[in-house]
């Protein structure tokens, strides 16, 4: 089960950030970034990275397919949630 909207995880050996969306309680939409370009999202508000781009309005924050055939929205508060996420996973990372 899935019960947080969503889930942040980093692979330190491959340098990518996997955000984890639910969509119900038993499927979960995995979107993968690079550490990079998640943190230029974050400190920046915006991004484009392969298929996935993420943009900033001033109510909502916008991910979405190149195509547009998948998007998500979020609200400021679930993206404050989501940057909390992303904190507490860099600071799980290992030094190399």
């Amino acid at each position: 089960m899935f019960k947080d909207l969503t889930k942040i995880q980093i692979n330190q050996e491959t340098g990518h950030v996997h955000l984890a969306i639910r969509i119900t309680d038993h499927h979960v939409h995995n979107l993968c970034f690079s550490l990079e370009a998640f943190l230029c999202a974050i400190q920046k508000g915006s991004v484009s990275y392969h298929n996935w781009n993420i943009q900033t309005y001033k109510d909502k924050i916008k991910i979405f397919s190149n195509d547009y055939v998948t998007h998500y929205r979020f609200s400021i508060e679930e993206w404050e949630s989501i940057k909390r996420q992303f904190a507490m996973a860099l600071s799980l990372l290992k030094p190399q």
